[in-house]
């Protein structure tokens, strides 16, 4: 899957509350204010999905800008091309878990599924063993693309 950045602001996201945000300062479904920027998110730019993260509250897209890979609302992005891979696996977290239940689903490449850890070593531990593997699947998916 293929999207494109079209905001990066987290008061873009009021649109999408479930409730009405009386301040400002206080963070909604997303966990972010209306002073929330997704500085790592380039307004315009292409991004390939390598994974989609089913959050307690919302769905996040699995991208990278520049060598630094995130997780950002998909409310932030357009599809400009739907075909998901089709090695794509699914996981479900299981309710022992650490990152349960803020994180309720991964789908994405196998090693993102496969490995219990693998969120938590990309997104927070940045371990370069994990950073590797995402990177080598990435490039993998571009040569799909060209």
């Amino acid at each position: 899957m293929k999207v494109r950045c079209i905001n990066n602001e987290g008061a873009f996201l009021r649109n999408f509350e479930y409730d009405s945000m009386k301040n400002e300062g206080v963070s909604g479904r997303f966990g972010a204010t209306g002073y929330t920027t997704y500085e790592e998110l380039t307004l315009g730019a292409e991004y390939l999905v390598m994974g989609v993260i089913i959050f307690k509250t919302h769905q996040g897209y699995l991208v990278d800008d520049g060598g630094f890979i995130s997780v950002c609302p998909c409310q932030l992005f357009e599809v400009i091309d739907d075909k998901v891979n089709t090695f794509w696996h699914f996981r479900l977290i299981d309710n022992e878990e650490d990152i349960y239940p803020f994180i309720q689903a991964i789908f994405g490449y196998p090693e993102l599924c496969a490995d219990k850890m693998a969120y938590e070593n990309l997104i927070v531990n940045k371990e370069e063993v994990t950073e590797r593997i995402y990177f080598r699947r990435k490039i993998e998916l571009e040569k799909e693309y060209k």
